[in-house]
């Protein structure tokens, strides 16, 4: 897989140079964020730092300030490889700026690269390249259009997205697992939900909102089955925690919470953190004895599809901007 773009922009390097320093910044004058999702990177372009655009995820693995940024796509992206943006001078006035993709696909990305990731992916570095000359001044003399078909890809992304807000399995960061606070660690898998734009990055108010936004109808029927099931194992059922909750606040530092509760048959955490985009929920359980690991084997099914609904319920009534965000 090689894709590469390039443009001639009639302006000095360094001066394109400085511009490119801006990508995933506060003053972005690269990515087209504001018709395509924002790429959003924890620590600008410092070698290591990690996040990406929607769903496509990667690390800043080279730097040469001014001339050239690499990004290489984590785990769980379907490519593996790079992304490149360089500025290369020219033999005359001005130079070039390019993009290149290059690596190989896995997965249903074999699938998904060549019907509909490539034709974004062309639209968005173009999109960016003209983002690069207005920043300028000097362009773009001819601005890049989406095809009909990047058009109807766009529409059926928006369509989808009002429908269902977009929930995806992560790896659990390690943070988390510590934050966890648990000596032994027997499961433990994350969840995200990409927070809608305009949405609170106070963990609070994100905790508030999935206490009060409660339980889908469908995670009420898993959990009345749950209930039945644990019975011969002489468990606590959800009625008898009475107004407890396994999502009680134990602590709190900075960006994430730290949720649960203790029992005889395990220890639950809930480690909810707010990363970028993205609401994150980290679920991490120490089992104690042959009784946890029975219920475990029973509830692991149930859980599995309990914390992406409730992620995706809090998510069509996320909370906006806290107070504290505004001031």
């Amino acid at each position: 897989m090689r894709n590469v773009h390039e443009r001639h922009v009639q302006a000095p390097a360094d001066d394109v140079g400085a511009v490119l320093e801006t990508l995933a910044g506060p003053d972005d004058q690269v990515w087209p964020g504001d018709v395509w999702p924002a790429m959003v990177l924890d620590r600008g372009l410092a070698v290591g730092s990690t996040g990406g655009h929607d769903d496509i995820r990667y690390t800043v693995t080279g730097h040469e300030v001014g001339r050239r940024v690499e990004l290489t796509f984590g785990p769980g992206c379907g490519i593996v490889g790079t992304h490149v943006f360089e500025v290369v001078d020219g033999p005359s006035r001005g130079c070039l700026v390019r993009h290149e993709l290059h690596g190989r696909s896995e997965g249903s990305m074999r699938l998904m690269w060549p019907l509909v990731v490539r034709w974004v992916h062309d639209a968005v570095v173009e999109d960016a390249f003209d983002r690069v000359e207005r920043a300028l001044g000097v362009g773009p003399a001819r601005p890049a259009t989406w095809t009909p078909y990047v058009r109807l890809l766009r529409a059926a992304h928006a369509r989808a997205g009002r429908r269902q807000p977009r929930v995806r399995q992560v790896e659990t960061p390690p943070e988390l697992l510590q934050a966890a606070g648990l000596p032994h660690v027997d499961f433990h898998d994350t969840f995200a939900l990409r927070r809608p734009p305009g949405t609170s990055s106070d963990v609070e108010d994100w905790h508030r909102a999935l206490t009060a936004a409660g339980s889908p109808p469908s995670v009420s029927r898993l959990m009345a089955l749950r209930d039945l099931l644990v019975r011969p194992l002489r468990l606590r059922t959800a009625e008898s925690f009475g107004d407890a909750s396994p999502f009680d606040p134990l602590s709190r530092s900075g960006s994430t919470m730290v949720l649960g509760t203790d029992d005889r048959h395990l220890d639950f955490r809930a480690a909810l953190r707010v990363s970028g985009e993205d609401l994150q929920l980290a679920t991490v359980v120490q089992l104690h004895g042959r009784t946890g690991r029975a219920y475990f084997a029973v509830v692991k099914p149930f859980h599995r599809r309990v914390v992406p609904a409730m992620l995706r319920r809090v998510g069509t009534s996320a909370p906006t901007g806290s107070l504290a965000e505004a001031s």
